[in-house]
């Protein structure tokens, strides 16, 4: 352990680098292009001597899995994806977005926490494992559309069973650092929710002779935001992790009293968003269609079915002529892994080791790769990301460099360390 932490603080700058020049390949949907961050990363593998597989779908966005061998028969996946989000407008960053900038205590740019500065930091774990000799056979995986769904990434490669392995290390997400040391155990999943309705048009002029599809949507949208009332049934094993979920928020993020009150029913309740609203063809032209789209989360273990039947009930209550609602609820949301099992206590011991505090257990609101890989692939998840708390997605999107040595450590320690 001693060597890995040494060899881990030697690499601060290597992984810098890594990391700064990640950054600067544009793999921003909407085009959500890889192929320039998978040449760096096989360049690098080959230097080091790291045996590499390119897996595609689409040329333009391909997957790439850097190989360990170990004597053991287990497997261990660590997972990670390359593609970040739009930069938005350019004028609210006062650091370039794909410049990876470094000013001793920061790294800069769009990816630094989502999720560029953990790819770097499995790079390096990655060469140090080789150089080592590790005892279980470790796989990196470096992927493509995880902000997307995962369609040419996770999704496809666990659907077409390229993931095989006992346990899979997610490296996306907040792991809270030296300061707030966390493991996500699991993450929301969502009920993609479309509320319609249909009208009569008429001219603008005399819209007494229409329907305005509109004013109906407007006066239903609230019946659909009452699911936000509709107390979740959770399993017992979750209610621990849910708490400490709840104290990892307040102890991060700066809140109002508004903002402390929806925290304590993030996990017990449903959160509803109506994000988007479509209607309307013309100014001077009475709408007779109208929707509004609604980002719908659950907790995992709770029963997305009864949820849907409830939102169902909300819109009939609501009675509306002319108005329906389409709700897509999957069988299971999102996905937990048990706190209880070998590989959740093992991975918790581990970043005790590295960080000297006793990680706690969490559940991510949002989602990560973890979704597909265990419904497809049944591999069991867990995460321990990189991310500052607040700054994925953002501008001036940033990282501390003392996270990216943080994660080399525990992402070569780890294999190191793991028994089946």
């Amino acid at each position: 352990m001693e060597r890995i932490l040494s060899e881990a603080e030697a690499a601060r700058d290597e992984v810098v680098k890594l990391c700064s020049d990640l950054i600067k390949f544009d793999s921003a949907h909407p085009e959500g292009r890889t192929d320039e961050c998978v040449a760096y990363i096989q360049s690098y593998m080959d230097r080091h001597g790291v045996e590499t597989e390119i897996h595609s779908r689409n040329p333009k966005k391909p997957n790439i899995v850097a190989r360990i061998p170990g004597e053991a028969e287990t497997k261990i996946l660590w997972v990670g994806h390359l593609d970040v989000v739009p930069i938005g407008k350019p004028e609210e960053w006062s650091h370039p977005p794909y410049g990876g900038e470094v000013d001793g205590v920061y790294i800069y740019g769009r990816g630094a926490s989502d999720m560029k500065g953990a790819c770097a930091a499995a790079m390096v774990a990655a060469r140090l494992l080789n150089e080592m000799g590790c005892r279980n056979t470790v796989e990196f995986w470096f992927t493509a559309d995880e902000e997307i769904g995962g369609d040419d990434g996770a999704k496809w490669l666990a659907e077409s069973g390229r993931f095989k392995g006992d346990v899979c290390l997610i490296g996306d997400g907040t792991g809270g650092g030296l300061e707030h040391p966390a493991i996500d155990i699991g993450c929301k999943g969502s009920v993609p929710t479309k509320l319609i309705a249909r009208g009569k048009t008429a001219h603008g002029s005399t819209p007494f002779l229409g329907d305005n599809a509109i004013k109906k949507l407007m006066r239903a949208i609230p019946y659909v935001e009452r699911i936000a009332e509709f107390r979740l049934s959770l399993p017992e094993e979750l209610e621990e992790p849910i708490r400490q979920s709840i104290e990892f928020i307040e102890a991060t993020i700066k809140l109002t009293d508004e903002q402390r009150e929806a925290v304590k029913r993030l996990y017990h309740y449903p959160t509803v968003s109506c994000n988007i609203i479509q209607g309307g063809v013309k100014r001077n032209v009475v709408p007779d269609y109208a929707e509004a789209v609604f980002d719908i989360r659950l907790t995992p273990g709770s029963d997305p079915q009864a949820v849907k039947r409830r939102i169902e009930e909300l819109v009939e209550e609501a009675a509306i002529p002319g108005v329906e609602v389409e709700v897509n609820a999957p069988e299971q949301a999102g996905y937990y892994e048990s706190p209880n099992t070998s590989f959740a206590k093992q991975l918790a011991e581990t970043i005790e080791l590295v960080t000297g505090r006793r990680p706690i257990f969490k559940i991510l609101t949002g989602g990560t790769d973890a979704i597909s890989i265990e419904r497809y692939a049944h591999i069991p998840c867990l995460g321990y990301g990189l991310s500052m708390v607040g700054e994925a997605h953002k501008p001036d999107e940033k990282n501390k460099i003392e996270n990216l040595v943080l994660g080399v450590k525990v992402y070569t320690l780890f294999p190191m360390r793991y028994r089946a």
